[in-house]
């Protein structure tokens, strides 16, 4: 897995434009802006839940408890349908939570999960 620690933040809207601010003067200045962390970011808890719902997040645990050889053991780890558990993995893939290998077939593909995932409530 490439990304070794995701963070999962809740953040106003607001707080998320003066960030965006903050980097576009950095980069405006010539300042050098590297991110050192992968982060997502949701404006609210509804967003989040929806994201990271109870399927995904168990996926997420039998990849990390059982590390199944392909997608098809996964789901029969899960006991939920291929196709359904390909997609939900596509999304995390997509978010960087998992990893699923390049160049092979969904069926082959060792899903992989990042080191550590970690939730922030900014207040």
């Amino acid at each position: 897995m490439k990304v070794k620690k995701i963070k999962i933040n809740l953040k106003s809207l607001e707080d998320v434009g003066k960030e965006v601010t903050q980097v576009m003067r950095a980069v405006e200045s010539g300042e050098s802006v590297n991110p050192n962390r992968h982060e997502i970011v949701f404006s609210d808890f509804a967003a989040l839940r929806s994201f990271l719902t109870p399927k995904r997040l168990e996926l997420i645990r039998l990849i990390r408890r059982h590390a199944p050889n392909s997608i098809s053991q996964l789901a029969r780890l899960a006991k939920r349908d291929f196709a359904r558990v390909y997609q939900d993995l596509k999304v995390l893939a997509e978010a960087g939570i998992i990893e699923i290998p390049k160049g092979l077939k969904g069926e082959k593909a060792k899903p992989g999960v990042a080191e550590e995932i970690r939730l922030e409530i900014v207040v």
